[in-house]
């Protein structure tokens, strides 16, 4: 073999060499390509996963009601925890009961000052009863049982309470007849009866707060729950549509 021979052998065995090895890292290359994507992907459908769940429980986060919160706004307004919890076919009913128990605690307190004020102009004009609008209620009490100031101090003599005495220059009274007297003695009767009915409604607005605290808080809690109960007022008429009373419903299901 000549030397022009052994040159061409090797030039082409380093060629083969060449073309093999590009081959082969050709295809180590596209090894490491096709696992860079395939990792690529893994981490791509990782990280979807992650935002659904993310997704899912800002859904869940959103849509759950506090109970407790539902049990506060009650007891401030009636009605308002029910609001909170998108339950006002509940809630409608309480704001009913809490609205008729303000018109009648108003009404009630402004028809007792009215037979009160009648009663006072009545002892005014028929007692003579001296700046009746700086009397207290035992002042008048005292007023409806007494003829004059002086049998009521008389009475008080007799009895040792020195320190009920009045002043008959600005505490005077003196009824002109007895039966003037008793009609002054049923309006301020009445007007008392009326003031303490005052009472009644006070506890409705006290209990529809209470009974609306509870009713949103069971709703709440039944947001999760299978078991689910609902508490809601009851008014009761009489035949004739006048109040009778008030009633509380109890509705459970399984």
């Amino acid at each position: 073999m000549t030397l022009k021979t052994a040159i061409i052998v090797m030039l082409v065995l380093a060629l083969e060499s060449g073309f093999l090895f590009a081959q082969n890292s050709h295809v180590i290359n596209s090894d490491k390509v096709f696992k860079l994507s395939e990792l690529r992907n893994t981490a791509e459908t990782i990280s979807d996963d992650n935002k659904v769940r993310d997704i899912q429980t800002d859904i869940e986060m959103k849509g759950s009601k506090s109970p407790g919160l539902a049990l506060l706004y009650s007891i401030l307004l009636p009605g308002a925890g029910h609001w909170y919890l998108d339950r006002m076919d509940v809630g409608k009913y309480f704001v009913g009961v809490e609205a008729a128990s303000w018109t009648g605690f108003i009404a009630v307190n402004i028809h007792g000052d009215n037979v009160a004020k009648d009663a006072r102009s009545y002892s005014v004009e028929h007692a003579q009863v001296t700046n009746p609008d700086g009397k207290d209620d035992d002042f008048y009490g005292n007023v409806g049982n007494f003829n004059s100031v002086y049998e009521y101090n008389n009475d008080k003599l007799t009895r040792g309470e020195y320190n009920l005495l009045y002043d008959v220059n600005t505490n005077f009274w003196n009824w002109d007849s007895e039966s003037n007297r008793d009609i002054f003695d049923v309006q301020r009767r009445d007007s008392e009866r009326i003031y303490n009915n005052q009472i009644i409604f006070g506890s409705f607005l006290i209990a529809n707060r209470v009974v609306s605290g509870i009713s949103a808080y069971i709703i709440a809690k039944n947001m999760n729950s299978r078991k689910s109960y609902s508490i809601t007022p009851k008014l009761y008429s009489k035949k004739d549509n006048s109040f009778d009373g008030l009633g509380i419903n109890f509705v459970t299901n399984f």
